[in-house]
């Protein structure tokens, strides 16, 4: 069984649902914060030229963050899009981070690499994953929930065998993004899940796609190529939002990753 969590959204005179669907398993990990919902939907409004006026709480460093330097950045990615100014009920300030450490599963280079530094190999605790997610953003394009299904069961045995728990989130986010390719807004996409599950996730690590020499701000097709930067301003006190693997180009990876025996 799983819970759907749904907020109602009116835009452009327009009103409409976003929502998540996670395993009732995970129930405790949502939060009543709307830190989610605001970072799924900035890119949209900010694309419609719309202030967002926000019926309840959110992280008083997401606020920051977004109002301040974010919006900035996304500019010098997406020319089209406008600075809006962002309207919540209420900010606070987070008492309490938890202890769960997520990534996404695609079992691709990227998500090994990480899973290497992460998983098989010794770190703090607090940087060792516990859990992995796989998300229904935009990632499975025209194939939608059929892939995300057939895509979710292959890679659950792949999470079995790593010996971690799959959680498993499906959403109607990218009804909201009927304007952009998946690529080009992929990273706010994916934090918005772990920012639903902040009470359960503290910390969620992003497999980054590039070396930092092949890291910039600046239009482009493919928004991971400015994670290092980006990613972190989408933390709050209680999830710290960081990217892994740029310290290494794409062979050095695939070296690292053919000594994985579950690779």
């Amino acid at each position: 069984y799983s819970y759907q969590y749904k907020y109602p959204i009116t835009f452009s005179g327009r009103k409409k649902v976003l929502w998540y669907e996670i395993d009732k398993n995970y129930h405790d990990f949502v939060t009543s914060l709307l830190d989610a919902p605001l970072v799924a939907l900035l890119i949209p409004a900010m694309a419609h030229g719309e202030d967002i006026y926000i019926k309840g709480a959110i992280s008083e460093k997401l606020f920051y963050n977004l109002k301040y330097r974010y919006q900035v950045l996304l500019t010098h990615l997406v020319t089209t899009l406008k600075p809006i100014t962002i309207h919540p009920d209420n900010i606070i300030i987070p008492d309490r981070k938890a202890k769960g450490v997520a990534t996404g599963l695609s079992c691709g280079i990227d998500t090994f690499c990480l899973l290497g530094e992460h998983h098989y190999s010794a770190v703090p605790e607090s940087f060792k994953v516990t859990h992995l997610l796989f998300n229904n953003v935009g990632s499975h394009g025209s194939g939608g929930e059929r892939l995300f299904e057939k895509r979710y069961n292959k890679n659950k045995i792949v999470a079995d065998k790593i010996g971690l728990p799959l959680i498993k989130v499906n959403s109607n986010l990218d009804e909201f993004y009927s304007e952009f390719r998946y690529s080009h807004t992929d990273t706010p996409r994916n934090a918005s899940v772990p920012l639903l599950l902040q009470n359960g996730i503290g910390c969620y690590l992003y497999a980054s796609a590039y070396a930092y020499p092949d890291t910039y701000v600046k239009p482009d097709t493919l928004m991971t190529h400015c994670d290092p930067t980006a990613l972190p301003l989408l933390s709050t006190e209680a999830v710290d939002m960081l990217t892994t693997g740029s310290e290494y180009t794409r062979v050095e990876k695939t070296l690292r990753v053919t000594n994985i025996e579950d690779s």
